[in-house]
């Protein structure tokens, strides 16, 4: 079993370079940033959603404040990793301290909460009347949305890490127990006559493209999965795990990799589209991201990079250097995107202008030093080097076994 909080050595072994097994006393959580009905849901502390008005950037509401769990006890979130899920007026989200949560969007007020008995790392995914939420109890909850009472409940071999997959009636899993599971929406019975099994645990969410499931493993390898059968239609090796959602556009995989790299693969039998991969210098936990027409990616000490996603060359003559770790997946809006920093620093990026900014929501805002644009022409800094990043590649025993 894969023990949380075993989780944060983990990130301290792979993400943080260093080395052997180190105890952490706290979680603190990556959660990125969600946008419904004009409000900015972000994860402003360790143990904090809160909600701010995207037009005036004032912050509305922060959960918990003075609540209390139905028992009397006070809350203590511990961290969220998952973005929150927004619909029907609701916030959605699951948390370190082992429930789920539903708030009232536009007041923050608690509608309701369970208990799963396990650490949630993965976001909640609402689809046809249904919460579905992984625990690292080993099990997938489908949940009443309006409620939180339990529909039904699958248990796999191992944590569920990773945020489900909901597409035409089926829902995708991956866990740490090495498989991906199909299972019926409605009544959570498996719908492959197997599943399939990778050679490693998998963390990543799955993607769905031209029929594949795309999902990346802690072998090493991502996996194109054919979604009707549930068998591998090709792998691709990298040098260090890959945790990132991989990104599918038109007929391209954007994978990103621990060791560094960011991955650009052909969707149909998984071959290298670029030269090289492109080299952010440090572990790739973020999802990459298309606004418009430049890929952005960023790399866990900060650094953030706009991509022409035909040749991998930089948009910008030089990445953006946030100076913070970037964990959390990132929100796209229109021509922007916003990612979450560790300690709860929001930034707006705007690729086209080659710009960004750090929020004012808390404390006055930090204006970041832009990069020169080049758009359509080669960067003139030197090429991005091949050669796998420094970043530390843990045995299982460094996550934690039983």
């Amino acid at each position: 079993m894969w023990r949380l909080p075993l989780l944060l050595a983990a990130l301290t072994a792979i993400l943080l370079l260093t080395t052997g097994c180190v105890s952490v006393a706290q979680p603190s959580g990556w959660a990125g940033p969600s946008l419904g009905d004009g409000r900015l849901v972000i994860h402003s502390q360790r143990d904090k959603l809160a909600a701010v008005d995207i037009e005036s950037l004032q912050v509305v509401w922060e959960f918990p404040t003075g609540q209390k769990h139905g028992d009397g006890t006070k809350f203590n979130l511990q961290g969220i990793y998952g973005n929150p899920a927004i619909a029907n007026g609701a916030v959605y989200f699951g948390a370190y301290d082992g429930w789920v949560y539903a708030l009232d969007l536009a007041s923050g007020q608690l509608k309701w909460e369970v208990n799963v008995g396990g650490h949630v790392i993965g976001g909640v995914v609402l689809a046809g009347g249904y919460a579905y939420v992984g625990s690292s109890n080993n099990d997938l909850y489908a949940l009443d949305p309006a409620t939180g009472a339990q529909r039904w409940r699958f248990s796999a071999g191992d944590d569920i890490w990773a945020t489900p997959l909901v597409d035409a009636g089926v829902v995708y899993v991956a866990s740490m127990d090495k498989n991906l599971y199909a299972l019926d929406a409605a009544d959570g019975s498996q719908r492959w006559p197997k599943a399939f099994a990778a050679d490693g645990a998998l963390a990543s969410a799955p993607v769905l493209a031209d029929g594949a499931l795309l999902v990346g493993g802690f072998d090493r390898r991502l996996y194109a999965v054919d979604a009707a059968s549930g068998e591998e239609r090709w792998s691709f090796k990298a040098d260090n795990w890959f945790w990132a959602q991989p990104l599918a556009i038109g007929d391209t995989v954007y994978a990103g990799s621990l060791d560094g790299n960011l991955y650009a693969l052909a969707l149909a039998d998984g071959k290298p589209r670029w030269p090289k991969p492109f080299d952010l210098e440090a572990p790739v936990r973020a999802a990459p991201v298309m606004v418009g027409d430049i890929l952005l990616v960023a790399g866990r000490q900060g650094r953030l990079a706009a991509l022409n996603p035909a040749s991998g060359e930089l948009v910008w003559a030089l990445p953006i250097e946030l100076a913070k770790t970037l964990l959390a997946d990132p929100l796209v809006e229109g021509d922007v995107a916003y990612f979450s920093a560790q300690g709860g620093d929001i930034y707006k990026v705007s690729p086209k202008e080659g710009s960004a900014a750090r929020l004012a929501l808390f404390e006055p805002a930090t204006p970041v030093a832009s990069p020169t644009l080049a758009p359509g022409t080669p960067a003139s800094t030197p090429a991005p080097s091949p050669t796998p990043s420094s970043a530390v590649e843990p045995s299982p025993t460094q996550v934690g076994t039983p």
